[in-house]
């Protein structure tokens, strides 16, 4: 006997068969069809061609026949999606081809959407957007070889409730903030009770925010929490309750609690680095009560000209690095205040800072020997120009570079190098050394000794 006649007598196959229609349950006399609706389901080959391949590989056993639903059907179900779970009939799972899944409100609210799901998956994700607070009935058919659909299992769920609208910070004081929300319409929810959670970010551990909560009732449309620590961001989450608990999607924000004591003055300003056209500063928090800082407020300016360029910076930032363009060889101000949670600024910090003499012009060589090499440069333009020193540093060049380097007062602008080596490159470069030895960014060229 044929694989395909073993299979058509142990599945039940015969070539003229009764089909429920997918859409209406009616039964109908066409030929089996392809469902070119569903685009998971595999259709079985016709007789001529074989049988699929993955039911060749696995042949029911002699004689079983596909009977019976599904079995264990259960789902979970959220505001606007569901996934369900089932297990195969008990009698003739390999002769499962397919898998029709319907769903539908159960008052009538939209048509009936059905689906067919492969056979080797027992479970089924809704891919459409469902109506929150809705009873929805899902029922799960098994289908044979033959298209013919055995009656299906059903269970009834009810979509969770909408996030909740309207959820709103009404008032805040150093230690209490009250809230409120809009209540659902009459009829339009199937709210049962509320959630308020809360909890409060500390620095000393940023990343922990330990949650407590709070179940309140149906009707309850505001809630005032107290006893809160001064200078705070806590994070509040109110979500709703439905049958069976089913939970909405969650509606948060985060918020400060007021201020007691604005934070002191910013400390310990310092340059941490610094070249002719870009500075970072260094700072250290405000001593007193620094957890009501809420940012930083830093202010450029040159010097004496009253026009500020000013930008704000992060709570947790510890440093600065300039955003106004400048200038070689002139002075700024910088001014660091901290703000509090209600924007309002503390005292004022501030340092003066001397950017850099800009590097020489046109360095190159004029007299070389054997032994030696003169270096000439140009000094940039006289308002860009406050050095003190240069600095003069030469090594052969390629490879192992051993330094050497000498000082060349500012009214000089050549330095003749001695002691060479003859016939040999040297790497030369030149930094100008402006008020407290802030170097300029360097000039390099290279020179070879003659050779004897």
């Amino acid at each position: 006997m044929s694989v395909p006649t073993l299979l058509s007598k142990q599945c039940g196959r015969r070539c003229n068969v009764k089909m429920l229609d997918a859409h209406s349950g009616r039964q109908s006399q066409s030929p089996p069809r392809n469902w070119p609706h569903n685009k998971l389901w595999k259709p079985v080959q016709s007789r001529s061609e074989g049988i699929v391949p993955y039911l060749q590989q696995r042949p029911p056993p002699h004689g079983q026949r596909l009977e019976g639903p599904v079995t264990n059907l259960r789902g979970n179900i959220a505001t606007f999606d569901f996934i369900v779970h089932w297990n195969p009939p008990e009698t003739g799972e390999h002769c499962v081809s397919a898998y029709q899944v319907c769903y539908v409100p159960t008052d009538g609210s939209a048509i009936e959407t059905c689906v067919f799901h492969k056979a080797d998956s027992l479970y089924w994700f809704s891919p459409s957007v469902l109506t929150p607070c809705t009873e929805y009935s899902v029922t799960v058919s098994p289908v044979d070889l033959n298209n013919t659909m055995s009656h299906g299992s059903s269970i009834t769920m009810q979509t969770a409730p909408d996030e909740v609208s309207g959820f709103q910070v009404t008032a805040k004081t150093p230690h209490a903030l009250s809230f409120s929300w809009d209540l659902p319409g009459e009829g339009e929810s199937c709210v049962k009770s509320y959630s308020l959670e809360w909890c409060n970010w500390t620095n000393t551990r940023p990343s922990v925010c330990n949650f407590k909560k709070i179940p309140l009732p149906a009707n309850t449309s505001e809630y005032h929490l107290t006893e809160l620590e001064a200078c705070t961001q806590f994070t509040v989450v109110l979500t709703t309750l439905g049958d069976a608990d089913h939970i909405s999607p969650e509606t948060y924000f985060n918020v400060h609690t007021g201020v007691v004591d604005s934070p002191g003055p910013v400390e310990n300003i310092r340059i941490s680095y610094l070249t002719s056209y870009a500075f970072r500063l260094e700072f250290d928090p405000p001593k007193e009560n620094e957890n009501c800082v809420q940012d930083y407020v830093v202010c450029e300016s040159v010097t004496g000209s009253g026009d500020q360029t000013c930008h704000t910076t992060m709570k947790n930032s510890r440093t600065w690095i300039n955003k106004m363009r400048l200038d070689p060889c002139t002075n700024y101000t910088v001014i660091i205040k901290a703000r509090d949670h209600d924007s309002v600024h503390t005292d004022d910090a501030s340092i003066t800072i001397h950017t850099a003499q800009d590097r020489v012009v046109n360095l190159r060589t004029q007299e070389v020997s054997t032994t030696s090499i003169e270096v000439v440069w140009d000094n940039p333009a006289p308002e860009f120009f406050c050095a003190s020193d240069y600095r003069l540093v030469w090594c052969i060049s390629p490879g192992l570079c051993n330094m050497t380097t000498t000082i060349v007062s500012s009214d000089n602008t050549d330095y003749t190098i001695t002691n060479l080596l003859p016939c040999t490159n040297y790497a030369l470069m030149l930094y100008a050394l402006g008020p407290n030895d802030v170097e300029s960014s360097h000039m390099i060229i290279t020179q070879k000794t003659h050779c004897e």
